[in-house]
């Protein structure tokens, strides 16, 4: 989809392989627990590298959805997001909680008055796995190759910056220039697009400019390296010894796919397993595991939320009365009181309350099936139509919001189908369009309402670019476009409160929910915070196991 996300998280583009408009996967059916000890055999037999809480150094993190591939400027999807992080390293970065930028290649920078002139100073010490260091030049192929391929966030730099839009001033410092002010530029250098890659990947460019060699290697110069990836079970990532910043304690992560969120959590309480990724289990089993012993369950405020993408380009989900019947359809309190349990709250927009341009004012749809009803009648389709939903597999919370929608949805004579893909199939399929509805969701990689809105809500995001409702609206486009050159605050936020107005009457999406951010660690796992934008962002070169 981050549909971001994702969504962008919301959610996005190989994502689109994926809903992490990128790169879906399909899971498999069988997973091994990891399980500690020795090999039997000879004396001379190396024993077996100790799992789970039989090494402080080792740390395995299990998740039931797959990583499509690892090309940082070639996925939008969230599970790959996950682990290019730690792979690849940014000018600037986001550390903890904090939604701000901070220091990593780049130790400072500057700014033109007028604002089209970034100069960064990098890091003389910052080097790729290789050893190579990372210079200016590296800077510029990076961000040239992210704009060539075209995919990930390139779309939201459109005519913002070129591939002449670098100068290189020294082997460390490397000036920006900006076509036109573009007010969140300096966040959206923290995300993965804006990874710095080894300029060695132009060895293997072939006809696609390296994305299939990058799909499952890694050229970066980041806390970790790549070790093994045998797909759909796991991903080892070891420490990177010469990391140019502070090399991990966590030696070894285990990133290991299990499908069923009952294995996953007997895991985790056997100690097998250190940490759950949040969205593995639903809020009601989170409720029974509370005062576990041995377990934390760690809730903060999130930026996360819930979408159904409704395509617009499908009939008769072109009429906006239609979309509006369904909006009216959707019982909005009893997915946050009953499927939640309170871990969610209404919310009418794509921008989360607590960022930057949010609209308290913006119209929300009450659940009333009458006006639903009258809606589809004014449609003239009193009598009811047929749809579909699609849902990424092993989430119990979306089936059940998709199982409750179809029983209203049944009442106004709407026959909601359900199907359910494997994340990188769900992925790719909403972004080519062949979806009618999709439920999802989305988080932003930086805090601007350019992010969310930008992916959602511009015409030339739709598909690929996570504008999942293929959303066009002229007005729309003007607006966003000017908020993205305007550096008044208040005129940005006067901009980005009035497209929410426009959507919430069009209906593009409707939006279940923002929802706090759950997940379970074991009580010896320390330093894991979640950044209410990256949710799905772990920083295990932070982490220890104590």
């Amino acid at each position: 989809m981050k549909r971001k996300s994702i969504l962008f998280r919301v959610m996005t583009m190989a994502l689109i392989l994926l809903l992490a408009l990128t790169g879906c996967n399909k899971y498999n059916q069988e997973t091994t627990a990891p399980t500690e000890g020795k090999n039997e055999g000879t004396k001379n037999e190396t024993p077996a590298e100790p799992q789970g809480s039989g090494n402080p150094e080792v740390f395995n993190f299990a998740t039931n959805q797959d990583i499509p591939h690892l090309d940082p400027h070639g996925t939008a999807a969230n599970t790959s997001f996950r682990v290019t992080y730690m792979l690849y390293d940014c000018l600037v970065t986001y550390d903890g909680t904090d939604t701000e930028v901070k220091p990593q290649l780049a130790e400072k920078w500057d700014i033109s008055d007028d604002g089209l002139t970034y100069t960064f100073y990098l890091n003389k010490e910052a080097k790729f796995h290789d050893g190579s260091p990372v210079t200016a030049e590296a800077v510029q192929y990076s961000f040239t190759r992210a704009i060539d391929i075209g995919k990930s966030a390139a779309g939201q730099f459109k005519k913002v910056i070129s591939k002449d839009s670098f100068e290189i001033v020294d082997d460390h410092t490397i000036k920006i220039n900006l076509e036109k002010p573009f007010a969140p530029f300096l966040k959206t250098l923290g995300t993965v697009f804006a990874n710095i890659v080894n300029p060695k990947l132009a060895e293997n460019h072939g006809d696609d400019l390296g994305e299939s060699y990058l799909a499952d290697k890694e050229m970066g110069s980041g806390p970790y390296v790549l070790d093994s990836w045998d797909r759909g079970q796991k991903m080892v990532l070891k420490a990177n010894e010469n990391y140019w910043g502070e090399v991990p304690k966590l030696k070894t992560v285990n990133i290991m796919i299990v499908n069923e969120p009952s294995t996953a959590r007997l895991m985790l309480e056997k100690g097998e397993v250190d940490l759950l990724d949040y969205s593995m289990l639903s809020p009601d089993v989170m409720k029974q595991m509370e005062g576990t012993e041995g377990i934390d369950i760690i809730t903060q405020p999130g930026y996360q939320i819930d979408d159904i993408a409704i395509n617009m380009e499908k009939k008769p989900l072109d009429n906006v009365k239609v979309r509006q019947a369904l909006a009216h359809a959707v019982n909005y309190e009893s997915i946050n009181n009953d499927i939640l349990l309170g871990a969610g709250k209404r919310i009418g927009g794509i921008i989360p309350e607590g960022m930057f341009g949010y609209n308290p004012d913006v119209k929300q749809y009450d659940f009333d099936l009458d006006k639903a009803k009258a809606l589809l009648e004014e449609a003239g389709l009193g009598d009811g139509f047929e749809t579909e939903i699609l849902i990424s597999e092993n989430n119990e919370v979306r089936k059940n919001i998709a199982v409750m929608m179809q029983s209203d949805f049944k009442k106004i004579g709407v026959d909601l189908k359900i199907k359910t893909l494997a994340w990188p199939t769900f992925l790719e399929t909403v972004t080519s369009g062949g979806h009618q509805l999709a439920l999802a969701a989305w988080t932003p990689d930086y805090a601007d309402p350019d992010y969310n809105l930008w992916y959602f809500a511009h015409s030339t995001s739709k598909g690929p670019g996570f504008n999942l409702a293929f959303y066009e609206n002229s007005k729309v486009d003007q607006l966003l476009e000017e908020g993205r050159k305007t550096v008044d605050e208040a005129r940005r936020e006067e901009i980005y409160q009035e497209i929410q107005a426009i959507m919430s009457e069009e209906v593009p999406y409707i939006f279940p929910a923002q929802r706090l951010v759950q997940a379970t660690q074991r009580s010896w796992v320390k330093g894991y915070e979640i950044n209410p934008m990256n949710t799905w962002y772990v920083p295990f070169q932070k982490m220890t196991k104590e």
